[in-house]
């Protein structure tokens, strides 16, 4: 089995819409950001999806899922 990549070895912004998308697709709780590792920006985004109001979730998924969009219009997705 191969070992974990380090967090550093992805970006913020990955690390981000990494967990965005997996939220979207139905994951839940600490599967989001597992295959990261230690990564930071990932904890943190798990955290605002994990909010236990609604409304702020949604807010959250929305602006990462934003992101993620606009960065494949653009092109520019790494």
């Amino acid at each position: 089995m191969a070992p974990k990549p380090s967090a550093a070895a992805f970006s913020p912004e990955f690390q981000r819409a990494f967990v965005a998308v997996r939220y979207f697709l139905g994951a839940r709780g600490e599967e989001l950001g597992a295959p990261l590792g230690d990564a930071t920006a990932a904890a943190v985004t798990e955290q605002r999806l994990a909010h236990p109001d609604r409304e702020r979730r949604a807010e959250a998924l929305a602006a990462e899922i934003g992101r993620v969009v606009r960065a494949l219009e653009a092109r520019v997705f790494r």
